[in-house]
């Protein structure tokens, strides 16, 4: 047989040989199989507005009073600093303190409100979104956020309690 019996053996079994293998069209086809798909991701982003977090409600201060009025429960979250909560505006009777900055490595300490009503406000307009993007996306589909923030609150008119005037905060049921 030798080597040219070999070769004709390696033909039948590679009849790619000093082509491209069979594999090469099919990856060819999931490259732009993959291609696509990355554009319409970018397509949906440039849609949704690029950077933006994810879509959450805002309510006003007067609804906000009302939801907390028919339904006392409602965990309320004071996304502002520990010194601005302690400080001498107070804050929103109930309010749990979990500041802006924390947010994130401390979702599972209210993990069991997930899909519960939640109250967010921070300190004025300007602030909060960045925070019911990881709300939102984190599974706090419920959850609204305070316009205006305590600024908004105050000015409406609306009652602040100063720390340890209060009832303490909501206890935070355990999974």
């Amino acid at each position: 047989m030798g080597i040219a019996g070999h070769s004709a053996e390696r033909r039948r079994r590679f009849p790619w040989r000093g082509r491209l293998p069979p594999t090469r069209p099919l990856l060819a086809k999931l490259a732009a199989l993959a291609a696509l798909a990355a554009l319409a991701g970018a397509a949906a982003a440039c849609r949704s507005g690029r950077g933006e977090p994810p879509p959450f409600r805002k309510v006003r201060p007067a609804v906000a009073y009302e939801i907390l009025r028919d339904s006392p429960e409602t965990l309320v979250l004071d996304l502002r600093t520990a010194e601005e909560f302690a400080g001498p505006e107070g804050h929103l009777e109930r309010a749990l303190n979990l500041p802006e900055a924390r947010l994130a490595w401390r979702l599972i300490e209210i993990s069991s409100y997930r899909d519960q009503t939640l109250l967010v406000y921070c300190r004025d307009a300007d602030c909060g979104e960045e925070a019911m993007g990881v709300l939102v996306t984190s599974g706090f589909r419920d959850a609204f956020l305070i316009q205006g923030g305590f600024a908004a609150w105050v000015a409406d008119g609306f009652d602040t309690v100063l720390a340890g005037e209060n009832a303490p905060p909501p206890v935070l049921p355990e999974d």
